[in-house]
C-alpha cells in the first residue's frame, strides 16, 4: 500500500540528453524532478548527477518539442510547462557557425544559438571590425545555390577545399568581452602602449592584438575578380522568381539561430539588408566600406540585381 507520504511527493521520472564529448559517459540520464524544481535546480541536480570535472556556464536546455530554449533559470519545470515526456537537451549555446561574407569569402566563428539574430549579428560585426550592426542580417542559401554547389561538388574529380578564415579564438567569439584598451567609443585614435604609434583606426574598435590587425586587412582588402569558368559555376538568377527567392532566406532578427533551424557548423550568408548606411567614415570603416563594394559587386556580377550597362560603367570607374 502506498503511504501518504510517498502519494503526496509528486515526483516524476525525466530523461534528460547531455551534449557532450567524453567516451564512455552515458548522454541520456534519468532524473526524479518535481514540478515546483525551478530550471537552475535542474541543471544541478543533472551535473552533480554526471561527475563531470568541466566549465558548464555555457550549457543551457534545449526543448526539442517546443523547439525553444529554457533561459530563464528561476521558472519552475511548471511553469515552463515541462512533464514526463519532454525533451530537453543539455548543450551548449555558443556553436561553430560558417559565414559566407559580401566578399564571397568565408569565416568560421564561434557565434550564440540561443541569442536573438540581431544580438548574433551584433557580436559576429564586432569580431569582424563592423560597425553599425543593424544594418546587417544573416540569410540562409536558396535551393538553387545548394543544388548547384551539390552537382559541382559530384562533378568535380578532386575534393573541393575552401579557403576559410578561422575566427574561433577571438575573444568576443569566446564569449569574453573585447579588449577594452583598444575600443574607442569616442571615435579618437588610440595609441599602441607598448610602442607608442598610433593603432590602426580599423582596429580601434573590437581588436585583440595583431590577429585581429590581420583579419581585418585581409576583410579591408578587394581581391581580384574570379575568371569566368568559375563565375560560370556559381549560381546566377535567370527569372524574376528566382530572383525573389533570394531574399526569401533571410532570418527572424527576434528569433535564435537554434529555433530557425539552423545547425551547428552550417553556413549562413551575412549581407547588408537594408541600404541606408549611416556614419561611413572611411578613417574607422574600412571594413564596412569594403564589404558594402563588395556585395554590390558580387551582385551585378551574379545578375542578382537589373542595372544598365551605363550603370556598370559608373560603377567600374568609380573602384578604379
Amino acid at each position: 500500500m502506498v503511504s501518504s507520504t510517498e502519494y503526496g511527493s509528486h515526483t516524476w521520472d525525466l530523461l534528460l540528453t547531455v551534449d557532450h564529448q567524453h567516451e564512455g559517459v552515458e548522454k541520456e540520464i534519468p532524473l526524479q524532478v518535481t514540478g515546483d524544481l525551478h530550471v537552475g535546480g535542474l541543471m544541478l541536480k543533472l551535473v552533480e548527477k554526471i561527475k563531470i570535472a568541466q566549465d558548464w556556464s555555457d550549457y543551457a536546455f534545449w526543448w526539442e518539442q517546443k523547439n525553444c530554449w529554457l533561459l530563464k533559470t528561476h521558472w519552475t519545470l511548471d511553469k515552463c510547462g515541462v512533464q514526463a515526456d519532454a525533451k530537453l537537451i543539455f548543450t551548449t549555446q555558443h556553436k561553430m557557425l560558417r559565414l559566407r561574407l559580401p566578399n564571397m569569402k568565408t569565416v568560421r566563428l564561434k557565434v550564440s544559438f540561443s541569442s536573438m539574430v540581431f544580438r548574433a549579428v551584433s557580436d559576429i560585426c564586432k569580431m569582424l571590425n563592423i560597425r553599425r550592426s543593424e544594418e546587417l542580417s544573416l540569410l540562409k542559401q536558396s535551393e538553387g545555390t545548394l543544388k548547384k554547389k551539390k552537382k559541382k561538388d559530384k562533378n568535380s574529380k578532386e575534393p573541393a577545399t575552401e579557403d576559410i578564415l578561422n575566427l574561433c579564438n577571438t575573444p568576443v567569439s569566446s564569449g569574453l568581452p573585447a579588449n577594452p584598451g583598444l575600443y574607442s567609443k569616442t571615435m579618437t585614435p588610440i595609441y599602441d602602449p607598448v610602442s607608442g604609434s598610433p593603432a590602426s583606426s580599423t582596429i580601434t574598435w573590437f581588436s585583440d592584438g595583431s590577429s585581429a590587425e590581420q583579419n581585418c586587412s585581409i576583410l579591408a582588402l578587394s581581391h581580384p575578380t574570379c575568371s569566368p569558368e568559375m563565375l560560370a559555376e556559381m549560381y546566377q538568377p535567370r527569372t524574376l522568381a528566382d530572383k525573389a527567392k533570394l531574399n526569401a532566406g533571410w532570418l527572424d532578427s527576434s528569433r535564435s539561430l537554434m529555433e530557425q533551424g539552423v545547425l551547428e557548423e552550417d553556413q549562413l550568408l551575412l549581407r547588408f539588408k537594408y541600404y541606408t548606411f549611416f556614419d561611413l567614415n572611411p578613417k574607422y570603416d574600412a571594413v564596412r566600406i569594403n564589404q558594402i563594394y563588395e556585395q554590390a559587386r558580387w551582385a551585378i556580377l551574379l545578375e542578382e540585381i537589373d542595372c544598365t550597362e551605363e550603370e556598370m560603367l559608373i560603377f567600374a570607374a568609380l573602384q578604379a
